[in-house]
């Protein structure tokens, strides 16, 4: 009997631990965006075009790292503009954590790997700083 009982904690445990992205970070992620010049208007639109945030530099921006769907990563857009200076664009991009690569293999978490980290999108983070070059337009 203790033998079943060891055998079903270890294994309820396996199954609760098994997603180590989902238990190590969460599934968004703050942005700090900068520029080579104040107060640069921003637009950021996430990868359906939807526009999430306008303001301008410096900011800090709370971004979801997934769009919701099964391994599906957000990807951002910001446009950038200002008076006497050349439109940019950039992209923040997305990448996986080494928490779930290594955590779920330390945790022997299939689960993890096909189930519950690509279901919450805590599998993914976003590039961690945005700094937007302004170039003058020349007269």
């Amino acid at each position: 009997m203790k033998k079943l009982r060891m055998v079903l904690t270890v294994g309820l445990l396996s199954i609760v631990l098994s997603a180590c992205a989902t238990i190590m970070k969460d599934n968004s992620q703050t942005i700090p965006i900068t520029s080579s010049t104040d107060n640069v208007d921003i637009r950021i639109a996430d990868k359906s075009g939807k526009v999430i945030f306008e303001g301008q530099t410096p900011a800090s921006v709370n971004l979801k790292t997934a769009a919701g769907g099964y391994f599906d990563p957000q990807e951002y857009t910001i446009t950038a503009s200002k008076d006497g200076f050349k439109n940019q664009t950039t992209i923040i991009d997305w990448h996986v954590s080494a928490w779930y690569w290594a955590g779920n293999l330390i945790l022997g978490g299939l689960i993890g790997y096909l189930i519950i980290d690509p279901i919450t999108g805590d599998m993914y983070y976003l590039d961690e700083d945005v700094h937007l070059n302004m170039t003058p337009i020349k007269k």
